[in-house]
């Protein structure tokens, strides 16, 4: 699938998944005066994961790419990060973990928490287009989240929807809205809401707690699932008659896990609509997707059930349980 991909292992350190072998534990293990339990000095330490995606108009040149794949490489050795990072010409699109030193063996090192900043830093003095990224944190997990290894994938797209820029100019996607300006978008009965996440995904959690029904009406954005396998699904789906009937006339609002597969995908929705005549009124997309929707309304707002997400913690719900 990937023959210029390159894996990096991560560092296997001392306690990382929180435990000592049994030799540390009686080298470690103390009772002080007065108190009932011993105490070891590696304690269990805790992962972090990043989330982030950039695109990069005009898009980077061949050398270009090679030489950030290898600086990618080169940070992960440096920082043992873990995860995916998928390259291409038009961007970067990435899953990244990073883990604690056990205290034992620290030397000052930074937590993962901090390292993964730190990453983030490297990445902004490569690119200018790096400086806008939106980094998404998630902390305090446990150390078995972090991922042993770090796959940098060059690839053809960051989303691979089978459509070209002619066709989805991301300039002409739609617009952007935080957490709060979507859940208020959300409330209008005159919208349609579109998944743009795989019908699995889809399937155990989705943007339908809006839809309230009265005695005499029904307010709130109708939800709607293009019931997709793979993206590339999407351009099938959005040509057909039954799913132009649907939109026309609506607000567009559209939403996916980190907001990466909404980029292309709006863009597409716009030029198809207007180009088949269709009229709508707007494309919106959610900022930061679901991850920041959740971390906006921690009750979940008008979110129901898990989100599905690319990591090793597998799905998520409201208050990240």
């Amino acid at each position: 699938w990937f023959p210029n991909a390159i894996v990096i292992k991560t560092k296997n350190l001392a306690c990382a998944a929180g435990n000592s072998n049994k030799k540390d534990e009686k080298e470690n293990k103390t009772v002080a005066e007065g108190e009932g339990k011993g105490h070891s000095s590696c304690n269990p330490p805790k992962a972090s994961l990043v989330l982030f995606y950039q695109y990069i108009t005009p898009h980077l040149s061949t050398e270009s790419v090679s030489i950030l794949t290898e600086y990618l490489a080169q940070i992960a050795r440096n920082r043992n990060l873990g995860g995916r990072v998928r390259v291409a010409p038009e961007g970067l699109n990435a899953t990244v973990s990073c883990v604690d030193v056990p205290k034992s063996t620290a030397n000052n090192e930074p937590s993962g928490a901090a390292s993964l900043r730190h990453f983030a830093e490297d990445l902004r003095r490569f690119h200018p287009a790096f400086k806008e990224i939106d980094f998404k944190y998630i902390d305090d997990l446990p150390a078995d989240r972090h991922f042993k290894e770090l796959k940098v994938l060059p690839v053809k797209e960051l989303v691979f929807y089978g459509i070209g820029e002619d066709d989805a100019p991301l300039g002409e996607g739609g617009v952007h809205l935080d957490a709060k300006e979507y859940h208020s978008m959300l409330q209008k009965d005159d919208a349609v809401v579109i998944d743009v996440r795989n019908h699995y995904e889809a399937a155990i959690g989705r943007f339908d707690g809006q839809k309230q029904t009265g005695k005499t009406t029904k307010v709130g954005a109708e939800y709607i699932d293009p019931l997709m396998r793979k993206s590339t699904d999407f351009p099938a789906w959005l040509s057909k008659s039954s799913t132009q009937s649907k939109l026309e006339g609506k607000t567009v609002l559209m939403y996916c896990t980190g907001g990466v597969r909404c980029e292309r995908a709006s863009a597409y929705l716009k030029k198809k609509m207007g180009d088949d005549g269709v009229k709508i009124n707007g494309v919106y997309q959610l900022q930061g997707g679901i991850e920041r929707y959740l971390k906006a309304f921690p009750d979940g707002g008008y979110w129901r059930g898990k989100n599905f997400v690319f990591d090793k913690r597998e799905a998520v719900g409201a208050g990240n349980n």
